[in-house]
Formats: C-alpha cells, sequence, structure tokens
C-alpha cells in the first residue's frame, strides 16, 4: 500500500465526521497561536524597547541628590566625576521650572508639571549631542559665543498650541525667574539654532525646551549649585563601573539612574514573561494532546469492524497503523498551520495596550515625574518559531496517535467483524 492511498484513506476517515474532526482541530489550533502570538511579540517588544532606550543614552548616568542628604552638585564635585576614568564628559544642569517667558509680545508662564509649553535647561550646549544620541541641529548652529544665547526645540520653534508664537533664528527670548531666595531675575537670549524633532529623550523631551548656557542658567537662577549632572561614560560596558564609583565618591546621598539599567531589568523581565507564556503555550498543548488521543480512540471504537473488512481484504497491521496515526498526525498539522496564522496576526495586538510606555525623570524639567515613550511593537515572527512551532503540533498530533492506532492495528480480521 502506497503513501498517497494511506493520505486518501486517512483524509476521508476526518471528511466522515466533519464535526469531530473541526472541534478537535480547534482545539489544537491554541496551542501553536499561543505559542507564536506570545514569543514572537515579547522577542519584538523587548527588541524595540531596549532599542528605544539605547537610542535615549545608554551610556548616560543621571544623578540627583536624595531628600535631606545635604548633598550639592557643585563645580568641586563635577570635578571629582570628571576624574573617574571611565567617564567620557560631565554635563550639570540648571533647570529652571517656574518662570515667565516673553517672546515676540507674548507673555508665557511656567509652571511645574506644566503640559504643552516651555521647559528652560541650562547647559553646556556642546554636550547636546552626547545627551540626546542623534540630536541634529535644523537651522543655525547648536552653540556660539556669547553668554546669552539659545538652542531650541523644533516645537518651540513650530509649536502645535495656536496661541504660542513661532520663533526664528535671530529671535530674542527674555526669561524671568525667581531665585530660591525670592529675588527676581531676568535675562534676554538670542536664538542661535534650532533642532531637529527628536521626540522624548531620557530626561524630557528636547523639542519643547529651550536650551541656555550654564553662565545664563546661573545668573537667572542665582546658584552655583546645580540642579542635577549628567554623567557619559565612554561606552554602555562602562556604565555599571561609572556608577559603583559616583556611589563610592558621594555614597548614598546620590540616586543614580540609567537607561541600561532599565535595558537590562527589561531584558531579565520579558525573559520570564516568556518562559511564563511558554509554559501556557504548552498547556495547551497537553489539552491537545489529551483531546486528539480521545477523538482517536472513538474513531478506533466506531471503526473496528471497518478494521475487520480491511485485514479480511489484504490490509496489512503497519497498513491499520499508518492510517490511524495518519489521520492524528494531519490533526495536528492542519491545527499547526491554521494555529501560526493566527498566532502571526495574534503577535501584532498582543502588547498594544503597552505601547506607551512611562519613563520616570521625564515629565518634569527637575527630572521628575513621568513621561510617555511611544513604541513601534513589531512582533519578531522568524521562520525558526514557525518551524518549532509547527514541529510542535505535529509531533503532538502524531504521539496521540501512537496508543489509538495501535490498538487498531492489533484487532485480527475474526475480532473486529464479530464486534457489535
Amino acid at each position: 500500500m502506497k503513501l498517497p492511498d494511506i493520505l486518501y484513506l486517512a483524509f476521508a476517515a476526518l471528511k466522515s465526521r466533519k464535526l469531530r474532526t473541526s472541534l478537535t482541530i480547534l482545539g489544537m489550533v491554541i496551542g501553536p497561536a499561543l505559542y507564536v502570538a506570545a514569543i514572537a511579540s515579547t522577542q519584538g517588544f523587548g527588541e524595540v524597547l531596549t532599542g528605544r532606550l539605547q537610542s535615549l543614552g545608554a551610556n548616560v548616568v543621571q544623578l540627583m541628590p536624595m531628600p535631606r542628604s545635604g548633598i550639592e552638585f557643585t563645580d568641586k564635585i563635577i570635578q571629582k566625576m570628571s576624574r573617574i576614568e571611565d567617564v567620557a564628559a560631565v554635563a550639570p544642569i540648571y533647570s529652571i521650572s517656574m518662570a515667565i517667558v516673553k517672546i515676540k509680545g507674548k507673555t508665557i508662564e511656567l509652571t511645574p508639571g506644566g503640559e504643552g509649553t516651555y521647559r528652560i535647561i541650562a547647559v553646556d550646549l556642546d554636550l547636546l549631542d552626547k545627551i540626546f544620541q542623534g540630536l541634529e541641529i535644523q537651522e543655525g548652529e547648536s552653540s556660539g559665543a556669547g553668554r546669552y544665547i539659545a538652542v531650541i526645540g523644533s516645537k518651540v520653534a513650530k509649536p502645535d498650541r495656536s496661541d504660542l508664537p513661532e520663533v526664528n533664528i535671530g529671535d530674542l527670548i527674555t526669561i524671568e525667574a525667581t531665585t530660591g531666595r525670592g529675588e527676581t531675575r531676568m535675562i534676554t537670549v538670542k536664538v542661535v539654532g534650532i533642532l531637529k524633532q527628536y521626540g522624548q529623550g531620557l530626561l524630557f523631551n528636547p523639542d519643547m525646551t529651550i536650551f541656555i548656557p550654564l553662565k545664563a542658567g546661573s545668573k537667572l537662577t542665582g546658584t552655583s549649585t546645580y540642579s542635577q549632572v549628567l554623567v557619559i561614560a565612554k561606552d554602555t560596558e562602562y556604565v555599571e563601573n561609572v556608577q559603583r564609583e559616583i556611589t563610592n565618591i558621594l555614597g548614598g546621598g546620590v540616586r543614580t539612574f540609567s537607561p541600561q539599567q532599565m535595558v537590562q531589568t527589561i531584558q531579565q523581565t520579558i525573559g520570564q514573561f516568556s518562559m511564563f507564556l511558554g509554559s501556557m503555550a504548552f498547556m495547551s498543548f497537553i489539552v491537545a494532546f489529551l483531546a486528539i488521543m480521545t477523538t482517536m480512540f472513538t474513531s478506533v471504537t466506531e471503526r473496528i469492524r471497518e478494521i475487520g473488512i480491511l485485514k479480511a481484504i489484504g490490509f496489512k497491521t503497519r497498513h491499520i497503523l499508518g492510517i490511524f496515526l495518519t489521520e492524528a498526525t494531519l490533526i495536528g498539522l492542519i491545527g499547526g498551520i491554521i494555529g501560526i496564522v493566527v498566532g502571526s496576526i495574534g503577535g501584532y495586538f498582543f502588547f498594544t495596550p503597552f505601547s506607551n510606555i512611562m519613563m520616570p525623570g521625564g515629565g518634569r524639567p527637575s527630572g521628575g515625574g513621568q513621561a510617555a515613550l511611544a513604541l513601534q511593537i513589531t512582533p519578531k515572527i522568524t521562520l525558526d518559531l514557525l518551524g518549532t512551532a509547527l514541529a510542535m503540533a505535529v509531533a503532538i498530533g502524531l504521539l496521540a496517535g501512537i496508543i489509538p492506532a495501535w490498538r487498531a492495528a492489533k484487532y485480527t480480521p475474526l475480532e473486529a467483524l464479530r464486534y457489535e
């Protein structure tokens, strides 16, 4: 008996019991679908999120003093940070969270945590491209001679809000702020550069930020103590060592944060989550295994006389074994094919609720609060993944059919024909 004959008889048997076969195949679909959707989406989510965090500056370490620690970020501290072996640069920052900004005759009041208006950050303008990897200048220059200059984000230049004025190269921006001692100070800066659109950054969104030099920030705040410090490591592999050195120098009075920490945590979490989802898929395969075995045992019981007739006309034990094993394998194969198709489609929706990740330190000029990090999640669907899911489905079908097929094959023609 040839293979095409066995396939024909197996298909005919499945077609004669359409409802039962369809329900069994449906039970088989769940395992491969869940396996493909879970693994592809978690791997895709992990790669997208890791890549996005890496692009935010995985080699940047943010330093913020702990409450009541008594630590102040002064030039002396900055010098100590600069002497750490694996540090490429240190960027102290003044964050002006409350101010009144005047542009082209319009007055805009800035408040802590205010949304849709500007943020004012005083920093070394030459380090902007190191703090925000991939940040580019669209017009003008990113630094220049003079104490009172400004580089502005793309949405400061062309704001989304209609009540905010457009700002061009050469325009003057007047900033009025109140110092910690209650003094009101005012500076006027000239716009020398406009940045390209960037999106959410590590600490804040540079698109809505007015960057001014450190000296201008010191004049405006009336202090030589910086709000926070960004330490830029030579490479991501040195980040942990830099954080240890910072802790050794400053003790526990400083909180350090870097995207590299988040990347490692996320990778561990996603690995554990993948194992959990994989175990759920495995349980679905076990349920499918039992369903196929039950279906095949029922089929054998219903077809005992048919088995006797087949053996009486010359079918051998291996032929009967092959027919029933083929039936079980076909159920696994069809269920597996449908399952990987459903899983591949479902993978695009699996992590949709997590497409916006809340990041610490991005919501306010001071680095506090949270900001949403938008992600375009694409599941990582590979031939290896699809092949593994399909192979598991076929193997489950084959294994589930072994005992029923053997039971069918061991009937003698006389036993089978006498069965009522």
